[in-house]
């Protein structure tokens, strides 16, 4: 699986995905051969492409006449019309150019495949005069989302973002529920569909105008509609274990959806005022399990990223107090299979992976962790599917994307297209989080292989700006200017790093391609056989 492409220039969209050329919105009839070279010429702007390699990419192991390339041009040129004059230029006896500055890229991932029925749950949208109140919002959709997962006859997408059903359509899923929420003191609005996605039908639609206090009954309401509509039976078991996980609290579910806005910057910073938040929630409600399976995916990160205090062992017990609370938290086997993994139990932590996924198979953090535990242990294609399954879950998020980039050998041609969709939703996330450091030096990294070295320096300096110390930021760093061919720089940052991290991630040193232009210097292996700080 990968992310598809799709180019837009002068009115007209070229989308690689479904092989189809479109000018506002309606079809533009045109060959395949012509349309292939369409795309190899967009696909390749601002160089000079003679005609031997034109024929030898369009026409591959066959011989034809320049008249074969001649008629395909002139279909190109037809097809676009006068809207695209002077797209595709003639160089006198060189070959043709497409002028880069009139192309736009953007990257659409490839749908989700399952047996079951899928259903995408959108963040729920605050009414304007309620921007304050995003973060309940936001918590409503991942509280109906988490409630559906319950049904095993259901594939749910969680927090399925308007932003990406914009730009990547919704993903071949089969239903999606939208809504909105108002607040007004101690009352709340909500209101909320169910759609056919396929037939662009609404299937189901209702308001909830109740106290704040019953905001509870609100998400089990919605969720047994939807399954109803889409005549679902949940077993008693389900109906169950919907309720297990949930608080009678208001106020320490207030301090459980703040967490989780914060924990998701992926930084040291946010992660502990998250696990804060998540700890402040326990303490209001001991039952509460789904508080105490967030602190121990806080600390699963912490631990991972940034050599932490936290130890495999209090993870562990974190984990089984959740589970002991209500045993169908994905998330929580996650934070056992971490526990089991630094442990050096790869095997239990593999079948931890597994067990989450059982319960969850849209569980976006065993997808993440499992990819980690498959690349430390070499198994790159493994790696590569669950973070591209990860990529998929959550779909305006930048993190998963970054590691498929990762992972993605550099010499396959994949490794723009992930470079491309990473830099995309870091660079849409800086607008709302310019004080990130973490987005901004993953983002730097996604531009090293777009060939951006200028701006991709211009970014690291920036996260370096907001956290020198943070080891993420100084590995993407030595990274960048690994890349740039400044050996001593990068040497320099990656020494920050090492002496912070974890021996885990550290391990993944000496495989990593960005570092290759350092590891021929004696101070690269210095380093390396250094005193680690675990």
């Amino acid at each position: 699986m990968k992310p598809d492409l799709i180019y837009e220039f002068a009115g007209h969209t070229l989308d690689l995905g479904r092989g189809r050329l479109q000018h506002n919105n309606q079809d533009v009839a045109i060959r395949p051969k012509s349309l292939a070279l369409l795309v190899y010429l967009v696909g390749n702007p601002g160089r000079i492409i003679d005609k031997e390699e034109l024929i030898g990419a369009i026409w591959p192991n066959t011989i034809v006449s320049d008249d074969s390339l001649s008629q395909c041009l002139k279909d190109v040129r037809s097809a676009l019309g006068a809207h695209a004059e002077g797209l595709i230029r003639t160089v006198p006896r060189r070959g043709y150019i497409v002028d880069e500055g009139n192309i736009q890229c953007r990257s659409e991932l490839p749908a989700l495949r399952s047996s079951k029925p899928s259903i995408a749950v959108f963040s729920f949208r605050p009414q304007a005069q309620d921007r304050e109140h995003l973060w309940f919002a936001d918590g409503l959709g991942e509280d109906i989302a988490a409630a559906l997962t319950r049904s095993r006859q259901l594939l749910v997408v969680p927090r399925f973002s308007r932003w990406a059903s914009e730009s990547a359509g919704t993903g071949g899923v089969h239903y999606v529920v939208d809504g909105s929420v108002r607040l007004v003191g101690d009352r709340v609005r909500v209101s909320a569909q169910l759609l056919d996605a396929r037939a662009g039908t609404l299937l189901w639609a209702e308001r909830f105008d109740r106290y704040l206090s019953d905001i509870f009954t609100i998400q089990e309401e919605v969720a047994g509609a939807i399954v109803k509509h889409l005549e679902i039976e949940l077993l008693p078991e389900e109906r169950r274990a919907i309720q297990m996980s949930r608080t009678g609290s208001m106020e320490a579910y207030t301090y459980y959806r703040h967490g989780w806005q914060l924990a998701r910057h992926w930084t040291k910073a946010y992660l502990l005022l998250a696990r804060r938040m998540f700890a402040r929630a326990v303490e209001i409600d001991a039952n509460f399990a789904r508080a105490h399976c967030a602190i121990a995916i806080c600390d699963c990160f912490l631990l991972e990223w940034f050599a932490s205090d936290e130890t495999p062992e209090s993870i562990l017990a974190i984990a089984d107090r959740a589970l002991a609370l209500d045993p169908h938290l994905a998330q929580a086997h996650v934070a056992r299979g971490l526990a089991f993994q630094r442990s050096g139990r790869a095997e239990e932590a593999q079948a931890s992976y597994a067990r989450a996924l059982v319960i969850d198979p849209a569980c976006f953090e065993a997808r993440l962790f499992a990819g980690f535990l498959a690349w430390m242990q070499g198994r790159r294609d493994i790696a590569r599917e669950q973070f591209v399954e990860a990529a998929q879950l959550h779909r305006d998020d930048y993190l998963a994307p970054y590691f498929v980039l990762a992972v993605i050998d550099k010499s396959s041609p994949e490794k723009a297209r992930w470079a491309q969709l990473t830099f995309e939703l870091a660079e849409r996330a800086a607008v709302f989080q310019p004080e990130n450091p973490a987005l901004l030096s993953r983002g730097a990294i996604a531009l090293t292989h777009l060939g951006k070295m200028e701006q991709a320096i211009s970014w690291t300096q920036r996260a370096l700006t907001l956290d020198p110390d943070d080891p993420i930021t100084n590995y993407n760093a030595a990274s960048v200017y690994s890349v740039s061919g400044d050996q001593e720089t990068a040497l320099r940052f990656l020494e920050v790093y090492i002496r912070q991290s974890s021996q885990d991630m550290v391990g993944l040193v000496s495989n990593d391609e960005d570092l290759a232009g350092v590891r021929d210097h004696p101070g690269f292996k210095e380093l390396l056989a250094g005193n680690w700080p675990r």
